[in-house]
């Protein structure tokens, strides 16, 4: 499976790439500076909680959505 979406949550971008077992998340601030770039095929709780810290809680709920749809 390959998937490649990108969107602007709030204010951040959000890439996610699937290429496999191995989705990749890459989070831009609105500046562009890079300020996430995970593989995250297993993930926690906690890193979710983490992701949110750095970003928002919407960034998180959509990328979980995304992952839940390709499954």
């Amino acid at each position: 499976m390959r998937m490649s979406t990108m969107f602007k949550a709030g204010e951040f971008f959000v890439r996610l790439r699937v290429q496999g077992e191995r989705p990749k998340l890459t989070i831009w601030n609105q500046k562009g500076t890079k300020i996430i770039s995970e593989f995250i095929s297993s993930t926690t709780p906690t890193f979710w909680v983490q992701i949110a810290k750095l970003t928002s809680q919407d960034v998180v709920d959509q990328v979980q959505s995304l992952l839940e749809n390709e499954k």
